[in-house]
């Protein structure tokens, strides 16, 4: 699958963040230490979620290195498995990790229409997604709007954040979320847990919401 995605500038300097170099030492340096030690929320919480709601359609975006569909616990031998991502970098290293689902790749963007049939998925997971996407909550609702139309009823929607307000912030975690917002990785200035509840509100009401340190785990049923 492919498609003409429209770039935002804002996540220009992002997408090159996300190279070789960079996403062989994601799982030790994303995974193993930021998110424990600094967004305080561990990687284990997220697989927890992989592994309760996966279906046997999986549309994944933002797959990063393919780690959590490499891990989780599958309910089916042979799941139907989907990547999607703005970054080909990503979309080649993960669909590597995961050849033998024979993973179709996806370039797209979530702010776009996507270009997947509706009502398909059983499951689609959006794991450490929305704090690279600009423009704060009322802008990045709409990638919920398009989730829920590939969605089959009944399906499964789920996944992870990092946020910059309205949680609790030691001095590390300021210091990191600064840094990240300044080169441009994070586009999260002003993400906070009601703004994200709002929009799971709006689109799938049948939902949870759980903070741990910076990190929002959302986990919806689709209607």
């Amino acid at each position: 699958m492919s498609s003409e995605p429209r770039l935002d500038p804002r996540i220009s300097q992002s997408l090159e963040t996300y190279n070789e170099r960079t996403l062989r030492i994601y799982d030790k340096l994303v995974l193993g230490l930021f998110c424990p030690l600094v967004w305080r929320c561990p990687a284990s919480a997220m697989r927890r979620l992989y592994d309760q709601s996966v279906g046997s359609r999986h549309l994944d975006v933002g797959p990063g290195t393919g780690y959590f569909l490499d891990k989780c616990r599958w309910r089916v031998k042979d799941p139907e498995v989907t990547l999607l991502d703005l970054s080909p970098e990503c979309l080649r290293v993960s669909a590597h990790r995961l050849a033998r689902f024979r993973p179709p790749t996806c370039h797209a963007n979530l702010l776009d229409p996507l270009p997947l049939p509706p009502d398909h998925f059983d499951s689609v997971g959006l794991n450490l997604v929305f704090h690279t996407i600009p423009g704060g909550w009322d802008a990045k609702g709409v990638v919920f709007d398009h989730i829920a139309k590939v969605v089959r009823p009944g399906g499964r929607v789920f996944g992870s954040t990092i946020l910059a307000e309205g949680v609790p912030m030691n001095w590390l975690t300021h210091k990191a979320l600064l840094a990240q917002q300044e080169r441009g990785n994070f586009q999260n200035q002003g993400d906070d847990p009601d703004g994200l509840r709002r929009q799971l509100n709006r689109c799938f009401p049948n939902h949870t919401l759980v903070i741990r340190g910076t990190t929002a785990l959302f986990r919806a049923v689709v209607d």
